[in-house]
């Protein structure tokens, strides 16, 4: 029991039919929207009841555009993971870079300290012991050597 295109209802479902393909052609221009059925009736300011009784072509349109839509997706989530994946180990290389900088650093200062505390162990020694020991300065530029009194 279809209506004809010349009765009042069958111009009103043509009508609905036509705002339906505007609203599917929206949803498909816009990358980020919401493809369902509740988004499409609502875009076209009909109830889904309409859309499910009358306009199963539309249905159809709108099923394939999720199909499309789901797969596309797959695909763009692997390439945005394989980018972050990418960045992700960049920052571990740089971190690592960075870690290894600075543990050499810190082997450095800590030759350097145990050598520094070892010439002033054996200053002291030689202080206890009486000898006559000449004190270098820390930095030779500010100050010139001295001899203890």
């Amino acid at each position: 029991m279809t209506a004809s295109v010349d009765s009042p209802q069958g111009r009103r479902r043509e009508r609905v039919a036509a705002r339906l393909r505007d609203a599917l052609v929206a949803l498909r221009a816009d990358p980020v929207a919401e493809i369902s059925v509740a988004a499409l009736a609502r875009h076209a300011g009909i109830g889904r009841n309409a859309l499910y009784t009358n306009h199963r072509a539309v249905l159809e349109d709108l099923r394939a555009l999720q199909a499309e839509r789901s797969q596309a997706p797959e695909t763009d989530k692997t390439s945005k993971r394989d980018g972050e994946k990418k960045e992700v180990d960049m920052r571990i290389r740089l971190l690592a870079t960075e870690n290894a900088a600075l543990l050499r650093r810190a082997l450095i200062a800590e030759t350097r300290a145990k050598r520094l505390e070892d010439r002033n162990a054996d200053l002291v020694r030689e202080l206890r012991a009486g000898h006559n020991v000449t004190v270098l300065p820390a930095d030779p530029d500010r100050e010139k050597i001295r001899t203890p009194r």
